[in-house]
């Protein structure tokens, strides 16, 4: 995802804890249950109760309630902090690198993500077909690693007549994001290294597909 194409989610969740003292408690207290959240997602549980959630926060059940007003508040919260996550794992790839070289730094970079978002984003699909902010965050995700592409392989792109140039971002785009990524990893049970590998070629013959070496 572009590190430009994130400035947006600035708003949603910010790292800061608040100057005030009542309000950095609450913030320490919000950002506690989320991690609890994301923690039991890490460990296989897409869909961790209140109580446990609780537990592994160490707060009371009436204290997450109190922090967020249901289940689903407190999951796009998650999505959010993943967000904040994926900032910090994103580095501008510069466009003027030869195109293997790209391609190369482009694939590890996105598997490092993909690997680092996928506890959270597991969970997220589960309950995405019922809410409209998770549905919101999926497409702003999906929008943020389709414009990352577009700018690292932006001199090849240019090069092309407008249908093509659409038809080999969307491929380029397919095969780079993250529901790809998990059929790769869990479908098919390939390790992050050999999924890499299955990335990384296919963007290559894309390329050459498209006349680029």
């Amino acid at each position: 995802m572009a590190v430009d194409s994130l400035r947006g989610l600035d708003r949603l969740v910010s790292d800061v804890e608040p100057s005030d003292g009542r309000a950095a408690r609450s913030h320490r207290t919000r950002r506690a249950i989320i991690e609890a959240m994301r923690a039991l997602h890490a460990e296989g549980d897409l869909r961790p109760t209140a109580p446990r959630i609780a537990d592994r926060a160490g707060v009371s059940l009436r204290t997450v309630w109190q922090q967020f007003a249901d289940r689903e508040a407190l999951l796009v919260e998650a999505v959010r902090r993943d967000h904040e996550i994926l900032r910090s794992l994103v580095e501008k790839i510069e466009p003027d690198q030869p195109l293997a070289a790209r391609v190369e730094s482009f694939v590890s970079q996105r598997a490092r993500v993909l690997e680092e978002m996928t506890p959270t984003w597991r969970a997220a699909r589960v309950h995405t077909p019922f809410s409209d902010e998770l549905r919101r965050n999926k497409a702003r995700k999906n929008a943020g690693g389709k414009a990352e592409l577009e700018l690292v392989f932006a001199p090849e792109l240019a090069r092309l007549p407008g249908r093509q140039r659409r038809q080999l971002t969307d491929s380029l785009h397919a095969v780079s994001i993250w529901s790809f990524w998990e059929s790769l990893r869990t479908d098919l049970g390939l390790s992050p290294l050999q999924a890499s590998e299955i990335v990384s070629n296919t963007l290559t013959a894309l390329f050459a597909q498209a006349g680029f070496r």
